[in-house]
Order: structure tokens, then sequence, then C-alpha cells
């Protein structure tokens, strides 16, 4: 079962990257490009050498090459979030929490969405190139403050009784009391008003972007993870068992 388990993540990692990758390709990466435009300026470039932790030296060319890393690592992001998502939902499956059935797997996908994208995008909205922000190393470390609490609280208020509830919400509401770290400043660090007008709207249709193309990651994940362990893992087993 663990072999099969550790090929399902690779499978759903692969299928749900794949449709995530070709999502942002056609939404999210031409506003990334635009944006990338503006972020030339030259207040622009000495904002970010000032601010950024540790600056890179290489990155792809733009074309086939930016978008093989980009497919790339979306993938293998993928196939790590699919090995967490089915060793926890297996988990729930042997403690009879959850049911394998395409709708399951939908929920699932949609708290996991709730997770990793929607609560900590609350503190930490993603951001296009040339927008201002705080160190590169505060902002993960809150981000990854903000998922911990989000996971424990969602699981805690799925599952808990109905006392324990509210610690729930206690728990997704600890990071936004301590804070995200935001640049004290504004937002895009230009002296045109219209390039500023432009970054705005770029950066309203980047969240809009991103926000669909997690939730149709999620969902593809949840769904694919849970028929895999229905069909192939859990299905399987149990016939072996039975005719041993």
């Amino acid at each position: 079962m663990f072999r099969r388990l550790i090929m399902a993540a690779m499978i759903v990692g692969i299928i749900s990257g794949l449709v995530f990758s070709i999502a942002q390709y056609f939404t999210v990466t031409p506003i990334l490009l635009e944006a990338e435009l503006f972020e030339q300026a030259p207040e622009i470039a000495t904002y970010q050498h000032h601010q950024m932790a540790m600056p890179s030296e290489w990155s792809p060319s733009d074309g086939l090459e930016r978008s093989s890393y980009t497919f790339g690592a979306n993938i293998l992001a993928a196939i790590g979030f699919a090995s967490l998502f089915l060793v926890v939902m297996s988990q729930l499956v042997l403690r009879k929490k959850i049911e394998l059935s395409a709708s399951y797997g939908a929920i699932a996908g949609l708290l996991a969405y709730a997770i990793f994208f929607v609560i900590p995008g609350l503190g930490l909205p993603p951001e296009i190139p040339g927008s201002s922000a705080d160190l590169l190393k505060n902002r993960q470390s809150w981000w990854l403050i903000a998922v911990v609490g989000a996971a424990i609280g969602v699981m805690v208020m799925v599952f808990s009784p109905l006392k324990y509830k509210a610690l729930g919400l206690i728990s997704i509401a600890v990071p936004f009391i301590i804070g995200a770290p935001h640049y004290d400043g504004p937002m895009f660090n230009h002296s045109d008003p219209q390039a500023v007008a432009s970054l705005e709207a770029l950066h309203q249709q980047f969240l809009i972007a991103t926000s669909m193309n997690n939730l149709i990651f999620w969902l593809v994940l949840g769904v694919s993870a849970i028929l895999l362990l229905k069909n192939w893992i859990y299905q399987p087993a149990v016939a072996n068992a039975n005719n041993d």
C-alpha cells in the first residue's frame, strides 16, 4: 500500500500540476510579463536592490525555457502537496471520518484551498513584479505560521466536538494577531501615476487569476486523489485481504 501511495502521489501531482500550469500559462503568465515591463524602471530596480534578501544572478530566459522551468516546478510542488494530502486522507479514511467519493474529494480540496491559499492570502495577498514587499524570509516565515495555524484550525473545526471548535478559530486567528509583515509605504514605488494605475489594475487581475487557478488546482488534486485512493489503493487491498 505504501508503494501505491507514492505512485498515487506522483500521478495526482502530475495531473494537477499540469492542469495548474496550463491554466497559469494562459491567465497568470501574461499578467506577470506585462508587470515585469514596469519592474525595469530605475526607481523599482533601486527599491528591489535594497529589499531583496538574496539577489538572483540567473533566471531562465522568456519563452520555452521559462515555461519549462515553471511547469517542472509546479509539478514537483504538486507532487509534494499530493503526498501530504494522500497521507492525511488515508488516515481519515482509516478512522472512518470521510468516505471515498468524488464529493468528499472536492470538499477536501476546498478545505486545502482555504488552508494553503485563502487564509494566508488574507494576510499576504499574491504580489506581482514591481510591488513593494517586506523581506522574503519574513513573508515566508509568516506564511508557514499561517498555514500551520489554518491547518490545525480547520481540522479542529471540522472533526472536533462542538465545545472545542472555538479553539480552531483561535488557531486560525493567531498569525493575524501576530501580524503579517508588510512594507511601510506605497505598494507600487513608481513615479508615474499612469504606471501606478496600470500596476494596480494588473494586481487586481492577478489576484483573480491566481485565486481561480489555485481553486482549480485543489479541486483537481482532491478529486483525483480520492478516486485513486478508492479504486487503486483501498478496494484492491480489501479484495486481496478477502481472498486471503
